[in-house]
């Protein structure tokens, strides 16, 4: 059995932040991260073809990641994989046409992607870690060449990313990422107004053969964003609907043994802006539809409010969100009430030990950030857990059961703290390091093991 870690390691690791800060702030930056940029630029600047009629670039990424995770299943007489090492680099070509004008009617984008785990255990060496060579986008982009007709349509595959990625986003801090094979319309009659149609299909991650894409399982939308007030460009008014169509009769309902199609609607808005030194945000959901043959009435909401001292050494800034996803109280009673937030990137919105997504959740937190260096941010946040209904699961961020429901079990699951630290040591090189600590709460102790967690993680990423 290991032996827990206490409050001092929290404070320790705290220190280390901050001294590798101050350490940042304080040293010159060498001249030889200067000349690296400076090449790198040179080497992958953009080149034209054919009378600068063709505009090509060569890009990428390089990234790795060291995790350290201690009691991740809050068990800390179990055996668990606590090293992980992560690797992943990207390799893309995107090639532009340039009419008179100078505009791009027409862009091909192509990119490959491998991903590497070095550890001990397979758990985690899983299509979520590990993609060892692969296609991982491919489209074109062509832009109608009449003002009249502000379209631009987008085939292949692709991300999709909407608002702050609370329902549609990439999840780019997986090793392995997310895509999509869709078909984007989207229509800008004015800078003010953007409207997106696509329709689309999750690809799925093979480790060591070409990724592929269930054909029963068709995602599409429509995403309308607005700058509601011309003389307030930063605030943003988001209407949307998604539709997720599963057709392979495999969904399980909530009676036993029960399985069916399904058809699934979300449908929100999502208001976001600045005032002065004040931030604000809202964003809702509604689902209705039909999970094998149980109807759902599913709902999800978040707030958020920060004030940023914009006169203050440092720029401190102040921040709290709220963040609820309905659960369901009756299970079996034909309607599905927990909250399905669909393909989003939740990593860094409910801690980012990913212990927590917006299912069956009201998360509390309340943070803080400070700039000591145009290139350097840290910051705090403090997270409180309880399930909206304990008589559903508690569900990690990739939707899954983290721990099965307990009717006779309190509602809290604990606190979480988040300590970050981000340094951008060139154009092209940006550093990361964090550690986080969950308080294991009642819950946990009413329904099993209960030691407290850690996750400390160093990461380190070239682009060019």
């Amino acid at each position: 059995m290991k032996r827990p870690l206490s409050y001092r390691t929290f404070f320790a690791a705290a220190i280390l932040i901050v001294l590798c800060a101050q350490g940042a702030l304080a040293a010159t930056q060498p001249e030889f991260l200067n000349e690296i940029d400076r090449k790198t630029d040179k080497l992958f600047k953009p080149r034209t073809f054919f009378d600068y009629r063709i505009r090509a670039k060569v890009g990428g990424q390089s990234r790795y990641r060291y995790e350290y995770r201690d009691d991740f299943n809050l068990n800390d007489a179990a055996y668990e994989d606590d090293s992980l090492q992560l690797l992943r680099n990207r390799l893309n070509l995107d090639v532009a046409y340039l009419s008179d004008s100078g505009a791009t009617p027409a862009h091909f984008f192509a990119e490959g992607q491998e991903a590497h785990a070095f550890t001990q255990s397979s758990v985690n060496k899983s299509n979520v870690f590990v993609n060892e060579l692969d296609l991982r986008q491919l489209y074109l982009e062509l832009k109608s060449p009449w003002q009249k007709l502000p379209v631009t349509a987008k085939a292949g595959r692709q991300e999709l990313l909407y608002g702050d990625q609370r329902f549609i986003g990439p999840l780019d801090w997986t090793n392995t990422a997310r895509v999509f094979d869709a078909l984007k319309v989207i229509l800008t009659p004015n800078p003010q107004i953007s409207l997106d149609l696509f329709i689309s299909r999750v690809v799925r991650v093979e480790k060591k053969k070409w990724d592929t894409t269930p054909h029963s399982d068709n995602f599409s939308g429509i995403y309308l964003s607005t700058k509601p007030f011309r003389k307030q460009m930063d605030q943003v008014l988001d209407t949307f609907l998604f539709i997720r169509h599963n057709t392979d009769r495999t969904v399980a309902g909530e009676r036993t043994g029960e399985k069916g199609p399904l058809k699934e609607y979300t449908l929100g808005n999502r208001f976001k802006g600045k005032k002065f030194d004040w931030d604000y945000g809202t964003e809702y959901a509604v689902q209705l539809g039909s999970r094998s043959h149980d109807e759902i009435q599913a709902w999800a909401f978040h707030q958020e409010l920060g004030y940023t001292f914009s006169k203050f050494f440092w720029t401190p800034r102040l921040y709290g969100e709220y963040n609820h996803a309905s659960g369901d109280r009756s299970p079996a009673d034909g309607k599905s009430q927990t909250f399905d937030n669909l393909f989003p990137t939740n990593h860094n919105k409910y801690g980012f030990m990913d212990f927590v997504g917006l299912r069956n959740i009201h998360d509390f937190m309340l943070g803080t950030s400070v700039k000591p260096h145009a290139r350097l941010l840290l910051s705090t946040d403090l997270h409180w857990f309880v399930l909206d209904a304990k008589e559903s699961a508690w569900f990690n961020a990739a939707g899954g059961t983290f721990r099965a429901a307990n009717a006779n079990a309190d509602t809290q699951l604990g606190e979480e703290v988040d300590l970050l630290a981000t340094y951008k040591l060139t154009e092209h090189l940006g550093l990361m390091v964090g550690y986080s600590h969950f308080f294991a709460g009642p819950f946990a102790a009413d329904s099993g093991a209960h030691a407290d967690a850690n996750f400390f993680y160093t990461q380190t990423v070239f682009n060019f």
